[in-house]
């Protein structure tokens, strides 16, 4: 049975250099111990995240205490990477650090946007070195996110030190939106990246994290990613309550049902069944941090940080040869294993070796859309798909991505999982640019305008050719056209290009078949002649017409010619193709059709013998003649007479 348990108002990082007090002043403040291993009581230091809640001002707050160590920064990025509001925590003995500065730029990159300073130990220092560290940290967050922000001072013996840090954490949240600092939205894919998993008792597996995007609901399913392993939610647990649900921007346990703990990695994300794919790799934004040295050139190889995953991976940067310090280019992150990103989470890129009075962060960006195909450094086209994707022109973006997809197109229904906005704005998006006739849709799936003219063209230059060689003729029919476009054309692709060829006057129909527009057919004299040679030599054989391969023979033309000619007859109505190699004219056929009725009214089958009879002929058009009247639908073979259909 759930409790009732607080909305979470937003998740509260710290961040700082180690043995700053990070986790004492998370004790402090909540009451919970967030060293929980036995080597970090034996240590002194954190090594993994901890969690506490806080309630403040009738409001539910989650608090994420990091570890400072430069070897445990991959697991400062995993909780970093789910908070509203940072507390960056500078000891006032020691000042500002080399993680101090790491920290602070990788709750930059990873769009935190809200927070303040707290300068801890303020009771082991005199007022002259507190105001010299103060000045410190507000030259070392010069520029930042932090710069202005609120400079708390904190000491673990001062009675009024939690209150001016609770009241500071209260001042900042009223400057967050309804969906937090990173805009979070329920109306976007679940996504929760695992930050531990481990087997309880009576319970089974439960994995723990922060909720990105979406919301997950107590017996609903849940798929694993990168192994697609799907599992049901048991329960839900929210700072030890139990909980019917849970939306984005939450601290979360789930009990997962249908999976073993062992199967379950750290890095590994929950995800509704179908929504967020494993991807080798994903087009991004890309910003070089102002501290490097040197430009981060295209091709750097790199530890890539998304959620709570470390991946070895390439930046493969789009337009440019290298990103100056402090410059942002695109950029595609190939990475050496598959990770299941959401469109518009951020990444931290690390490099292997330590920067002077710093640590390894070179870089990062915004995760802007999986990607399953290598864009080249010089293709203008990904540069510009890219940018918009990074703008806010969400229409521009809609268009640009579908477009690079080019004939392969884009599911609808899977926009939402591969763009960074909700389901309502890339709906009203796609719908406007369906009205405008920027894109089209066909069975679920979007094509570019750009990439059906290419289509047309294609077919208007096919039915050209076509028109040269058979004036005579209308056109094509819809599959020879689409056959001779491209062999495995997709159905819905090729109807999108005709309903734009034909909307945009490229393209016209004649009866059944395709033709450039305008195209009248036109028969030659030496056509004309041919059409009556072939008509007056089917007229004198009756039922016995000679065979089609025999024709140009008969009739002293080409074969090309006479095929030609035969084409038209039948197309005209004026004969009967009966099988490959029999051409009847109309009139005998439909003669001996009344024959085979008026037979029927007095008799109630027909055998082989009278139907010789009534086509005057010898079995080798008796057989054909009998198989077209049964496909026909005049008569039905019965065993070895036939009946008229329908008696």
């Amino acid at each position: 049975m759930t409790e009732p348990h607080p909305t979470v108002r937003a998740v509260v990082g710290t961040a700082g250099h180690v043995d700053h007090g990070k986790t004492t002043l998370v004790r402090h403040l909540t009451g919970v111990d967030t060293d929980r291993l036995h080597e970090e009581k034996e240590r002194g230091i954190s090594i993994e995240l901890g969690f506490a809640p806080l309630d403040l001002d009738g409001d539910r707050v989650a608090i994420v205490d990091v570890p400072g160590h430069e070897r445990f920064v991959r697991q400062m990025i995993a909780g970093a990477a789910g908070i509203d509001v940072v507390l960056l925590v500078v000891a006032a003995d020691e000042g500002v650090m080399p993680q101090t500065r790491e920290h602070l730029d990788i709750c930059e990159l990873l769009g935190v946007k809200i927070g303040a300073v707290v300068v801890s130990k303020t009771d082991l220092v005199d007022e002259d070195w507190l105001e010299l560290v103060e000045d410190d940290v507000a030259t070392a967050v010069e520029g930042t996110f932090l710069d202005g922000a609120p400079i708390v001072r904190w000491a673990a013996g001062d009675p009024a030190a939690d209150a001016r840090v609770k009241a500071t954490l209260a001042t900042l949240f009223a400057a967050l939106g309804p969906a937090g600092a990173l805009g979070r939205d329920a109306d976007r894919p679940f996504k929760l990246s695992i930050d531990r998993a481990f087997t309880m008792r009576g319970f089974g597996t439960i994995v723990t994290g922060t909720t990105a995007s979406g919301t997950v609901a107590v017996g609903d399913s849940v798929a694993l990613q990168p192994s697609d392993r799907v599992a049901r939610v048991r329960g839900i647990q929210m700072h030890g309550a139990a909980v019917d649900r849970v939306g984005p921007g939450a601290r979360a346990a789930l009990n997962l049902q249908g999976i073993d703990a062992d199967e379950v990695h750290r890095s590994d994300v929950v995800t509704t069944p179908g929504a967020l794919l494993a991807t080798p790799m994903f087009d991004a934004t890309f910003l070089a941090l102002r501290r490097l040295e040197e430009p981060v050139a295209d091709r750097t190889k790199v530890l890539v940080h998304v959620g709570t995953a470390q991946v070895e991976g390439t930046i493969a940067l789009i337009g440019v040869d290298a990103v100056a310090p402090g410059d942002r280019a695109s950029a595609q992150i190939r990475l050496a294993h598959p990770l299941a990103i959401l469109p518009g989470e951020p990444y931290v890129v690390r490099g292997f070796s330590v920067l002077p009075g710093y640590g390894k962060t070179i870089g990062g960006g915004r995760a802007l859309a999986p990607d399953a195909h290598r864009h080249r450094r010089t293709s203008a086209r990904a540069g510009e798909v890219l940018s918009a994707l990074a703008g806010d022109d969400v229409g521009a973006a809609v268009e640009g991505w579908v477009d690079l997809a080019d004939q392969a197109g884009r599911a609808r229904a899977r926009l939402a999982c591969e763009l960074p906005w909700t389901e309502g704005t890339l709906r009203r998006a796609v719908d406007a640019l369906i009205a405008a006739g920027r894109i089209a849709e066909r069975g679920g799936t979007l094509w570019s305008r750009g990439t059906l003219l290419g289509l047309v063209e294609r077919a208007r230059n096919i039915l050209q050719a076509f028109h040269a060689e058979r004036p005579s003729r209308p056109g094509l029919h819809d599959e020879e056209l689409r056959s001779q476009i491209r062999g495995d054309l997709p159905g819905d692709l090729f109807a999108a290009t005709v309903d734009l060829g034909v909307a945009d006057g490229s393209l016209g129909r004649s009866g059944d078949y395709l033709c450039v527009a305008g195209f009248t057919p036109k028969l030659s004299t030496a056509q004309q002649e041919a059409r009556g040679r072939v008509r007056d030599t089917l007229a004198a054989s009756g039922l016995m017409p000679p065979r089609v391969q025999d024709l140009p023979e008969v009739v002293g033309l080409s074969a090309d010619a006479v095929g030609d000619a035969i084409w038209g007859l039948v197309e005209d109505g004026e004969a009967v193709r009966v099988n490959r190699e029999l051409v009847y004219l109309k009139a005998p056929l439909d003669a001996l059709e009344a024959r085979i009725r008026a037979h029927f009214a007095g008799h109630e089958t027909l055998d082989t013998a009278t139907f010789k009879d009534l086509t005057g002929t010898t079995r080798k058009w008796t057989i054909p003649l009998s198989e077209y009247f049964d496909r026909v639908r005049v008569t039905l073979r019965v065993g070895d007479v036939r009946r008229l259909r329908g008696s």
